[in-house]
């Protein structure tokens, strides 16, 4: 124990103009007090979330717990710190060796990251490895408690937050200025997928995300990333002979990831012939225990609900593995919501700063990479592809009585039986 000084002012970043005796505060200012506590530690922490309870909540624990999301507990700490003038010390030692609450309660912590995942996407610029979520921790207790978990086995508001944070998954602020791109399907079809993953949460469903990245150039290239080796690259990127499409396949259940880089175009029948390529390296006892293939994909114009090679090749797989498939589809401007386009971002992070010379050393670097603690397989098509292959329409309607789609959503779930 130590003594502090009752009277030291205030830190300089919580002052503010008082123009009466109850400030208020806008959701930016809320936002940045809790950004700036987050950046401190241990005894100036509590001093600076005492301060904050002090000044915008009538010194109330439960009141700042509400606003900023901070534990009662901490505050009434720092709050007795401030009114004794005695500093605790030593209370994360006093702690030491308590488990994490998804530690205890593993199979409620499962079913949280099936629920975050969700409601999660990729940060769009694969800066981050960390998935962004529309799930706040009030909504994801309530869906536990709607699972059967009880209250005794579920943390605080507070907690929930840090324990979705632990987990990589973290709440990101939506821009009010950029306008809304949006579909009038765009909820139906994100409820069409939470409600289909409800309903095949069994072993006999192989549910997996599949989608093709941007073209990766060959040669010495900087990629933005940093190097402790050679730190000299080309100054353009204009001129590349050399290029690779890869093909993502993941297992959503398993985290397994598939990677096929072709050497040739986007096509309908390069995605199809991934698709065989992944099914293949399944083992037998996998294959045979599967009863229903769950595709999700985006609406990319290769493999959308109307391409009509797609939808022909599809139906040619189904019928040789002899097993329905169920594609659906993520709305336009949501692809990020894709599961697989976080493998993507780890890949692009793996990889920066790094001049892919050739084929090879571009597999290897894949190759190494992990997804979920697991290495992906990686393959190499040297196949060439023709593009612009479409069906007539005699053709495609042979293939529209293959398909069943959903009344509501047709171009976004599509069932296919095996003939």
């Amino acid at each position: 124990m130590k003594n502090i000084d009752n009277q030291a002012q205030k830190p300089e970043c919580i002052q503010s103009n008082e123009t009466n005796n109850k400030p208020t505060l806008s959701a930016n200012q809320t936002d940045d007090i809790r950004l700036a506590a987050s950046k401190m530690h241990g005894h100036e922490r509590r001093s600076f979330m005492a301060e904050m309870t002090i000044k915008y909540c009538d010194g109330k624990p439960r009141r700042a717990e509400s606003i900023f999301g901070w534990g009662r507990k901490i505050v009434e700490t720092g709050l007795g710190e401030i009114r004794t003038g005695i500093i605790c010390l030593g209370s994360q030692a006093a702690c030491s060796g308590r488990k994490l609450w998804e530690e205890n309660e593993p199979e409620a912590a499962k079913a949280l990251i099936a629920i975050a995942e969700i409601n999660s996407q990729q940060d769009p610029t694969f800066s981050s490895t960390i998935a962004y979520t529309r799930l706040t921790a009030n909504e994801a207790i309530k869906q536990l408690k709607n699972q059967g978990f009880k209250s005794k086995q579920l943390p605080s508001p507070s907690t929930m937050a840090e324990v979705l944070n632990r987990l990589g998954y973290r709440l990101r602020k939506v821009v009010k200025a950029k306008p809304q791109k949006k579909i009038k399907e765009t909820d139906s079809i994100f409820e069409n997928i939470k409600t289909k993953d409800k309903q095949t949460e069994t072993n006999s469903v192989k549910r997996i995300s599949m989608d093709i990245k941007a073209t990766v150039k060959i040669g010495e290239y900087s990629r933005g990333g940093s190097t402790r080796g050679e730190n000299k690259a080309c100054d353009h990127d204009m001129g590349c002979k050399e290029k690779y499409t890869p093909c993502g396949i993941v297992d959503e259940d398993t985290g397994k990831l598939f990677i096929n880089f072709g050497s040739s175009y986007k096509t309908s029948d390069f995605i199809v012939d991934t698709l065989g390529d992944w099914w293949n390296n399944l083992s037998v006892e996998e294959s045979q225990k599967i009863q229903l293939l769950q595709i999700k994909m985006d609406n990319g114009p290769e493999s959308s609900g109307v391409r009509t090679q797609y939808l022909k090749r599809i139906i040619e797989f189904c019928d040789e593995i002899r097993i329905p498939i169920q594609l659906l589809y993520y709305p336009p401007y949501h692809s990020k919501y894709n599961p697989i386009e976080r493998c993507w971002g780890i890949l692009e992070l793996h990889w920066n700063g790094t001049k892919l010379l050739d084929s090879e050393s571009m597999l290897k670097w894949a190759q190494s990479m992990t997804w979920k603690g697991v290495n992906p397989v990686v393959r190499l098509s040297k196949k060439i592809y023709e593009k612009g292959i479409s069906l007539c329409k005699k053709a495609m309607q042979k293939v529209e009585e293959r398909l069943i789609r959903n009344p509501k959503l047709k171009k976004w779930d599509i069932l296919i039986q095996p003939s």
